[in-house]
């Protein structure tokens, strides 16, 4: 159950905006909530929000691996949702690289797409995009590396995935969290937040219970 007294920090993922996180807020009930937007979608705020220590961090796919790297370990708990501390070696580079050509050659056609593959068709609007800060995500992608961040976490953590996710494989999911560590949620493709928003707020919640204050 949700209480007044829960603090939710969430971060979402390449190629979204914090409007992503829209239906799994309408399941957190009277819980206090903090956007970050990473800016890659216009809508909100590019500013990093304050949010107290005790606040629980909850990161969809790239917001994990942003939490990790920016976050400043200001969490008593972190919520993996499809999330990673790093994307490649786990992916190819040439995956990444793709979508920068795309992008480069048709940003609306490229994220369309990229958006279907996630199981988040017609996300936003296209004209919205901001194409040089979505290149730069790509370069967190590439480049990032927050594994020994992630190690040196003295926090619980809780993994949700998905078998049929295009993005973050189930294999990765493993490889990141440890087999015995994640918990699947069937289907929903790379947007559990959207596609199970209750689900996901459950598991969220109970988490959430168990984190010492």
């Amino acid at each position: 159950m949700c209480s007044t007294d829960m603090h939710f920090v969430l971060v979402h993922g390449w190629g979204f905006n914090a409007s992503f996180w829209d239906p799994l807020i309408a399941h957190l009930c009277d819980a206090t909530v903090t956007r970050v937007d990473l800016g890659f979608v216009a809508g909100g705020p590019r500013d990093t929000p304050d949010w107290p220590q005790d606040a629980i961090a909850v990161g969809h796919s790239l917001g994990v691996l942003w939490l990790l790297k920016e976050g400043g370990g200001r969490f008593t708990g972190l919520v993996s949702l499809q999330g990673f501390d790093r994307y490649c070696p786990h992916v190819p580079k040439a995956r990444v690289m793709a979508l920068r050509r795309g992008l480069d050659r048709d940003p609306a056609g490229t994220m369309k797409a990229f958006w279907r593959s996630c199981g988040a068709s017609e996300f936003a609007d296209p004209a919205a995009l901001d194409v040089p800060r979505l290149r730069e995500g790509l370069d967190w992608l590439l480049h990032w590396d927050a594994e020994g961040l992630k190690k040196s976490l003295q926090c619980p953590i809780l993994s949700l995935a998905t078998q049929n996710d295009l993005i973050v494989p189930p294999a990765m999911s493993e490889a990141v969290w440890g087999k015995e560590n994640v918990i699947w949620l069937p289907g929903g493709g790379h947007a559990l937040p959207r596609s199970h928003p209750d689900r996901c707020a459950k598991h969220v919640v109970d988490f959430a219970n168990t984190v010492p204050s």
